[in-house]
């Protein structure tokens, strides 16, 4: 009778145990696609945030046990010579809301927000200028499944997004997914020499 070689049948079990850890390791890193979408809609506002006011309406659905950690918009402003320095941003202390949990129980989670010109480093290849929403602490989470709506101001005015463009990214664990926005988003505003050629290169995006 042929007597298998037990040695090395634990060696190959190993080895691959080894390569598909190192594959699952390598995939939490990878922006997916598909697990959430949104709209915003402007409108002109009576506020000292800004003279435009955003809101952004969001699903989503990670599809996996672990939550919404913060939610990415961004904001396509990625050719505008001046954003980082003159971009318009205002919020009020509660930016947004969403439905969550608490022990079990339904609740509203609250939301700050903050502009970030260089992207959430939190997540693989988000680099452009954003708008992040994260909860406020506090016992209400929110949970795989969600929808929500978050409000930003800015004295730059909208232009439709015309084209497909994924502008929504969520983080959830160690893992973060990217789906579709609809609607408008602010745009480019220089007040300096760069805004002729920055402002083409948007209008050029937007088309």
């Amino acid at each position: 009778m042929h007597r298998m070689d037990l040695r090395g049948s634990r060696g190959i079990f190993a080895l691959l145990v080894f390569l598909c850890s190192g594959s699952v390791s390598a995939q939490t890193d990878v922006v997916a696609a598909g697990c959430v979408s949104g709209e915003v809609t402007a409108e002109p506002a009576d506020e000292k945030l800004g003279d435009w006011e955003y809101t952004l309406s969001v699903s989503w659905a990670t599809g996996a046990p672990q939550a919404l950690s913060h939610l990415d918009l961004l904001l396509g402003l990625s050719a505008c010579g001046c954003v980082c320095s003159e971009f318009s941003f205002g919020a009020a202390d509660t930016a947004g809301t969403s439905d969550g949990t608490s022990r079990g129980r339904r609740c509203t989670v609250f939301y700050a927000a903050e502009f970030e010109c260089k992207g959430d480093p939190s997540i693989p290849g988000d680099e452009g200028p954003i708008v992040k929403f994260e909860p406020l602490r506090g016992t209400c989470e929110p949970g795989p499944t969600g929808s929500g709506v978050f409000v930003f101001y800015s004295d730059w005015p909208p232009a439709e997004i015309a084209k497909p463009f994924n502008g929504l990214l969520i983080k959830y664990g160690t893992r973060s997914c990217s789906g579709p926005l609809a609607g408008v988003l602010p745009t480019c505003r220089c007040a300096t020499a760069t805004e002729s050629t920055s402002w083409g290169g948007v209008k050029r995006m937007f088309r």
